[in-house]
C-alpha cells in the first residue's frame, strides 16, 4: 500500500515572522487544512498552497478559534467553497457569527487587534460542522480522530491521522519554535486551566502518536515521551513561578517585571533575539493574564 503522506506546514507568517506560526495540509483525497492562520496571513497561506499545486480544499479543520489560528477561516472557506469547516462543537456558533469573539479578542489586544489580526468573516452555517471528542471525519483515502484536549483553552481539539500516526495539537504542547532549545507553555486569557492542560498533554502522550506537529511550529523533533514531558514540565514551572511571584508583587506591572527577570535569570535560556520573537508569538503578559484569571476560579478574591 502506498504511502498517504503525512502533514505539511504552512507558513502563516504571523507578525511578519517566519516559521511561527503554521498552518498544516493533510494531502488526503479530499485535501484539508488543520487550522489556517488569522485573517491577516490568508494571502501567505493561499499563496502558498499555490506554489504546492493545490487546487481545491474540501476540508478545513480548526483545534480552536483564538484569531492566530482561526481567523482567517471565513476567507479560506470563501476561496474554497467546496470545503465544510469543522470546529469543536462548544464554539461552533462562534465562527458563524464572530462578533462576541472579536470582543473578546479586543479586550485582550485593544486597538492592536485589527493591525495584527484582522478580523474574521463570519462562515455560512451550513457549512460548519461541530467536532466532539471521539469523532472520525472522513477524508476519503483517510480519517482524521478528533482528540478533546482542552487547557489552553476550553475548546480545543487535536487531529490524528490514524494512517500516518500523525497528530496536529494546535497549541496543546505550548510553543515549541525550530532551534529553540525551551518550550514556553501557551496559557492565554481567558479559560486557561492548568489541570486540563495536564490531562490533556498525558491523552496526547497516550494517542499512539509517531510525530506531532504543533502550531507554533510545525513538527515537533524527538520522542513524543520526551517532548510531553518537556511540555508539562515547562507548564508547571511557569505555574510555580507565577504562584510565587504573585505572593511578592506590588501589581501587574510589578508581576511582569518579576517574570521577565526570572525568564531572563535562567528559567529560559535562550539568546536575546530568540526571547524577542517568543515575546511578539507568546508574550508573557498574556500567559499571566490567563493564570491570573485561572488563579482567580480557584481562590476567588486572589
Amino acid at each position: 500500500m502506498a504511502d498517504p503522506g503525512g502533514p505539511t506546514s504552512i507558513d502563516t507568517v504571523m507578525f511578519g515572522l517566519p516559521r511561527s506560526t503554521a498552518a498544516h495540509l493533510v494531502p488526503a483525497s479530499r485535501p484539508a487544512l488543520v487550522d489556517v492562520g488569522s485573517d491577516s496571513t490568508v494571502p501567505a497561506v493561499t499563496t502558498s498552497l499555490r506554489q504546492m499545486g493545490v487546487e481545491s480544499i474540501e476540508a478545513i479543520f480548526l483545534t480552536h478559534i483564538h484569531f492566530d489560528h482561526a481567523g482567517g477561516a471565513g476567507q479560506i472557506a470563501r476561496r474554497f467553497p467546496d470545503a465544510q469547516v469543522y470546529v469543536p462543537e462548544r464554539v461552533a456558533k462562534h465562527l458563524i457569527d464572530p462578533s462576541r469573539l472579536t470582543e473578546g479578542v479586543r479586550s485582550v489586544w485593544g486597538e492592536l487587534t485589527e493591525k495584527l489580526f484582522g478580523l474574521p468573516e463570519p462562515v455560512p452555517s451550513d457549512r460548519v460542522v461541530p467536532v466532539k471528542d471521539g469523532d472520525r471525519i472522513d477524508l476519503g483515502d483517510r480519517s482524521l480522530l478528533a482528540i478533546a484536549t482542552p487547557g489552553h483553552t476550553r475548546a480545543h481539539v487535536s487531529y490524528l491521522d490514524e494512517s500516518t500516526g500523525a497528530l496536529i495539537c494546535g497549541d496543546a504542547l505550548g510553543i515549541n519554535l525550530p532551534n529553540f532549545d525551551v518550550v514556553r507553555p501557551a496559557t492565554p486569557p481567558a479559560d486557561f486551566s492548568l489541570e486540563e492542560s495536564l490531562d490533556s498533554i498525558e491523552k496526547i502522550r497516550d494517542s499512539g502518536a509517531e510525530e506531532v506537529y504543533v502550531a507554533h511550529f510545525g513538527l515537533v523533533q524527538g520522542d513524543l515521551g520526551r517532548n510531553c514531558d518537556r511540555s508539562s514540565a515547562a507548564l508547571e514551572r511557569w505555574w510555580e513561578m507565577f504562584e510565587r511571584e504573585r505572593l511578592e508583587s506590588q501589581g501587574e506591572e510589578d508581576l511582569l517585571r518579576r517574570v521577565h527577570c526570572a525568564l531572563e535569570a535562567g528559567m529560559e535560556p535562550i539568546r536575546p533575539g530568540q526571547r524577542r520573537i517568543l515575546e511578539t508569538v507568546n508574550p508573557a503578559w498574556l500567559n499571566l493574564s490567563g493564570m491570573s484569571i485561572a488563579a482567580s476560579r480557584v481562590s476567588p478574591g486572589a
